[in-house]
This record gives C-alpha cells, structure tokens and sequence, in this order.
C-alpha cells in the first residue's frame, strides 16, 4: 500500500495491483483518492484475467511477486510475468526445500524485509537476496506533544496477532507480576488473528492455557482468556482490529509498548510505528528486530534462548526465546525512570525518522532500474 502510494504521487509508475486489496474501505481517508485510481486499475486487471482464466500475462513492464515461508508464492506469481521481475519476501521459517532455489531463480532480485531473513536466504544459496526493509508514514506516527496526566494508570500495549511467533505468551506472564506489583496498570491488546488456526502452540512453553474463543462475529475472546490465565478482568482492554490509520489514537495513550516476539521475518512495523511515535519500546533482540536495535533508543531483551521449532515452521534457527523475568525487569525500568523512558522514547522517533516510504520507494526503483 505505502509503495503504491508513493508510485503514484511520484508519477513514474502507475501501479496494477493484480491480486483484490484487502479491505479496500479500510485504507486512509486521506489518501483515498490517489487509491481510487490504483483500485480502478485494479478491477481493470481483474476483468482482463477473468477472461483469459487459462492464459500466461506477459506484462509489458516490470512486477513485483510477495513470496513466503519456503519461497512460496501465490497464484498471480506463477501466471504473471513482467519484463523484469522482482519479489519482495517476509519468511520465518529457517528451512528451503531443494526447489526454492528454482524459484529464487525467476526474480532478479528478492528484496528480503530484514537483514535476518537476507541472510538466511543467503546461506541457502539465494544469492540475488537483497535487504529492503519497510518505513513508516510520519504524517500519521509521530511523538505527541500532549502530556500524559499525572497520576493516571500505566498503559502497556502490545500488538500483532495472537500465535506463538508473536511471543504473547511471554508478555502475559510477565504482566501478571507487574500487574501484582502496580494494581494501576492495563494492558492495552492488538491481537487480532484473522486465522485463528495460527494461534495453536501458544500454550506450548506453559505460560498460558489454552487460546482464545471466536466469537460470532470473528473476533477473539481476549479479555475472558487473560482473566483465565491470571490478567483480573480491568486490567486489559481488547483493542480488537484497528485500522492502521486509527492506531496513532493508541498509541498517545500507551507508556511502553512491549514486543517479545520470537520471530520476525521482517522489522515489525507495530513495533517500528511505536518507536516513531516516541513510546519507551521493549524488543526482543533477535531475527528481524535487531534492526531496530540499539541501547540508546531502546529496552533490547538481551537473554535469548533457542526456541522451540512449531508447526507449521520446520525450522527455527536464529529464533530467540525472551526472558519472562527480563521483561518484567524492563517494564519496571520504565515505570520507575519515566525520565530515562522519554529519552529513549525520543532517541526512537529521531532514529525512525530516516526510515522514509520515499525512501524505500526510490530503493525500490533503483533495483526496477
């Protein structure tokens, strides 16, 4: 989305997207015209496909394929082909089959989200893996200027969807000691999965129980299972599914924000849109993160233990297994140095600010180029 916008403000290119934009009404309002015109050519795309189900589109200009875990593409990759091709990939899983290297040899180039997920390609062979890592949209994520009123609770937040990769499980137990300790806190949760399967294995290492309940409506159950598993009913509020334009509402509100993950394939653009917003954020120091990473404008989880390898990943090397008692320790150290937490909540947003769609755009091109 962030790179068709730029495309098309830039003028250059006019983006085709040839697979549906998910939840369209979901995009910004503030761009929707400019996404009008990539919609528009979109349903253009999508007729011209319909009536050639059975034939190979050779485009005229240069593509750009989403690869997976294990370079596994979608159907628009194998029928779509551009005078040059290129393929952005965000994977977690540490294993290739044989014939990923035969897929990796249609792109000429595969721009990878993370230095992490560059270089494993790299070991298995993938030499035209590049690292292209993605930006944030500073007219919408940006340090408040709104002070935070004296006395009120400490909100910790915490998001991307609810499974095992996310480290969640981890975040919960150490929140029910911090919560023990300052009966004030509340834990603000983004943790919507819109495949709920993805969530089986949370309650491998035993921190919690079980998972969430689906409701009706698809939505997870979230505040009845924290309460199950020791979070008291008021100490956490559900945010549900935001759109991503809605989320800066959030994030004024929230005093540290918390990422235990185990893994990332790329740099956790929650995580990254915090930072950019000036909030006291707490990584786990492996994969995709250490990007991000750095003392000064951060609360890196240093102690990482090699994780347990869950379906449906086959491999997890370079994975890390946060420390439940480091995060509560980091939590505390935010809470008890609000002066240090702002500081480094500055140093972030300062460190972000280089991290520019426009940038990444251009680096995009230079490899169209």
């Amino acid at each position: 989305m962030n790179l068709a916008l730029q495309a098309e403000v830039d003028g250059r290119f006019a983006v085709v997207p040839f697979v549906p934009t998910d939840a369209p009404n979901a995009l910004p309002p503030q761009y929707q015209t400019v996404f009008d015109r990539v919609l528009a050519r979109e349903r253009i795309a999508a007729n011209l496909l319909a009536q050639h189900p059975d034939e190979r589109c050779q485009c005229e200009f240069p593509v750009v394929h989403t690869l997976g875990n294990r370079l596994a593409s979608n159907d628009a990759a194998e029928r779509i082909v551009g005078t040059t091709n290129l393929a952005i990939i965000f994977s977690e899983d540490t294993h290739l089959p044989p014939h990923s290297l035969d897929v990796a040899k249609r792109f000429k180039w595969i721009l990878a989200g993370s230095t992490w997920n560059r270089d494993v390609l790299r070991r298995h062979n993938v030499r035209n893996a590049e690292t292209f890592l993605q930006a944030v949209d500073h007219s919408m994520f940006f340090p408040s200027d709104q002070p935070k009123a004296p006395g009120g609770p400490f909100l910790v937040f915490s998001g991307g969807k609810l499974e095992y990769r996310k480290g969640q499980d981890i975040l919960v137990a150490a929140f029910r000691k911090f919560h023990q300790r300052h009966p004030e806190s509340i834990l603000f949760t983004a943790w919507h999965n819109h495949w709920p399967k993805s969530m089986i294995g949370i309650d491998r290492k035993g921190y919690v129980s079980g998972v969430p309940a689906v409701n009706s409506d698809g939505l997870l159950e979230i505040t009845p299972w924290l309460e199950s598993n020791g979070v008291p009913r008021g100490a956490s509020h559900n945010l549900g599914a935001v759109p991503n334009h809605l989320m800066p509402k959030v994030y004024v509100q929230v005093d540290a924000a918390v990422f235990p993950n185990r893994c990332e394939g790329g740099t956790n653009l929650m995580a990254m849109e915090c930072m950019a917003s000036g909030l006291p954020t707490i990584l786990s120091a492996n994969t995709g993160h250490l990007d991000l990473i750095d003392e000064r404008h951060c609360y890196p989880l240093t102690h990482q233990q090699r994780a347990d390898v869950v379906a449906p990943f086959a491999a997890t090397d370079g994975w890390g297994e946060s420390d439940v008692d480091e995060v509560l320790d980091l939590l505390e150290r935010v809470y008890r140095d609000r002066t240090e937490a702002a500081r480094r909540g500055a140093a972030a947003a300062q460190f972000m600010r280089d991290w520019t769609w426009r940038r990444r755009f251009e680096q995009l091109v230079g490899y169209l180029d």
